[in-house]
């Protein structure tokens, strides 16, 4: 299994996603080949709630919050 893969077992699930200059925390809706989609929850970087495309390059860690 590759990250994508493992990750998709978790959509649905809340999520932190950080990379090297920002914090993403929302729902995980998709993984794919080379990058996953997040419902992100308003922020302070973000005023409303959005879905954001992340590429896995970009990745350094994902926490996957419990139920």
């Amino acid at each position: 299994m590759n990250f994508s893969e493992i990750l998709a077992t978790f959509v649905g699930r809340t999520v932190e996603v950080i990379q090297t200059n920002q914090f993403l925390q929302g729902q995980f809706r998709s993984s794919s080949d080379g990058l996953i989609t997040v419902e992100v929850v308003s922020s302070n970087y973000i005023p409303t709630s959005q879905v954001v495309t992340v590429f896995n390059d970009t990745i350094s860690f994902v926490r996957i919050l419990p139920l």
